[in-house]
């Protein structure tokens, strides 16, 4: 059965992929690099002073390879505050319209627009490094954490988001996820042992418990999912069918995987540590082993979870304290509701994956122990028969 696992896991990623497939515009990106760039100063109001230049470009691939589109660009300034003052050798991602309307290109000509700066290149280096460093370090687990690492990448990109977007329910969705994330790392990294079983185990309870408590607190305190612009965006601009309320215990429950799974298999290893160590070790050894480096491990992660969510909230909660707003006000806003409730319905599922994976841990490897002790004593071959 775990051999067929990685034949499984294809198969669900492809199945999710074709089923869940949206329809989206004919959008056409392509890369570009910046040739010359002229500043041209835009009369206004001070506070809405626009600066543009008159950029000349080279398109680096797609149809228009090679061609030079001379455009103008807003450099700086604007409603937005808009601030991209480009420079000869900057490249940029442009967007080009292959088929414009007669009202926006009478003869037809494609339009294109500098959309950003392209950061493709710096952070595939900086992927790079990072695999570099985890094969460097981690060896040959280290190679397999990069393994597993890609996959998930490939399970939340081709199953969440596509049958998300179709409008299945994003919780049962996540749920599914976390399950297979969780049984895949795990296998990958820690093997077909009783490690990796126990660390699952207490994973997923940790998880589910997390996905449970975050759905029934939501839900007394009124939580839609519709706080954030991206989540009006996605509702108004969109035209998705998409439970958000579901999305958005969907993403606490994502959110807290990855901590939730690495204090699952520390604990986990702790204990099979131990008791290589010292095999005559019993149940209530192992067990307290566990929970010691779990109450450990409690404050540490914990506090990644919610600095974590702070770090991704945090101008936000500098917009609070600029503006004075009390402190009764701002909890009480649906928008910081809903990341508290995020930071601690995952901080609860982590503490309680702690007695979960010690529990079945110990128990796994003290029934592996007294087997062991029961058919020591049996001749070879007794098991072929």
């Amino acid at each position: 059965m775990m051999r067929c696992a990685p034949i499984f896991i294809l198969l669900f990623i492809f199945a999710g992929a074709a089923f869940g497939l949206t329809s989206l515009p004919d959008v056409k990106y392509e890369r570009g690099v910046v040739l010359k760039a002229e500043k041209i100063e835009v009369n206004g109001s001070p506070q809405l002073q626009e600066t543009s230049q008159q950029v000349l470009l080279r398109i680096e691939s797609g149809k228009m390879k090679g061609k030079l589109v001379s455009l103008d660009h807003v450099a700086s300034g604007g409603v937005m505050g808009v601030k991209m003052v480009l420079q000869a050798g900057d490249k940029v991602l442009v967007y080009v319209e292959e088929k414009p309307s007669k009202e926006e290109s009478p003869n037809g000509t494609p339009l294109v627009y500098i959309d950003d700066y392209l950061r493709g290149t710096p952070l595939f280096w900086l992927a790079v490094i990072y695999g570099a460093i985890m094969v460097l370090i981690g060896g040959k687990k280290g190679l397999k954490s990069l393994v597993s690492l890609v996959l998930t990448i490939l399970i939340i990109y081709y199953v969440l988001f596509p049958l998300t977007l179709r409008g299945f329910n994003p919780l049962l969705v996540s749920m599914l996820i976390s399950a297979v994330v969780s049984l895949l790392v795990f296998r990958i990294v820690g093997g077909r042992t009783a490690k990796a079983l126990s660390a699952a185990i207490g994973t997923l309870t940790g998880v589910s418990i997390a996905g449970i408590l975050a759905t029934v607190v939501g839900k007394m305190i009124h939580l839609s999912g519709m706080s954030s612009e991206e989540a009006k965006l996605l509702l108004y601009s969109m035209n998705v069918n998409i439970d958000f309320q579901g999305l958005l215990f969907s993403g606490i429950l994502i959110g807290a995987l990855g901590a939730v799974m690495d204090v699952g298999m520390s604990i986990a290893s702790a204990i099979d540590e131990v008791r290589k160590v010292h095999p005559e070790a019993n149940f209530g050894n192992l067990f307290k082993a566990g929970m010691n480096v779990g109450r450990d491990i409690m404050g540490t992660m914990s506090n990644t979870l919610i600095l974590a969510y702070t770090g991704s909230a945090l101008p936000l909660l500098l917009l609070f304290m600029a503006g004075s707003i009390p402190l009764a006000k701002a909890i009480n806003m649906e928008l910081v509701a809903e990341e508290i409730a995020r930071a601690l319905a995952g901080s609860i599922g982590l503490v309680l994956c702690i007695p979960v994976t010690a529990l079945v841990s110990a128990a796994m490897f003290t029934r592996h122990t007294w087997l062991k002790e029961k058919v020591k004593h049996l001749p070879d071959g007794w098991l072929k028969r």
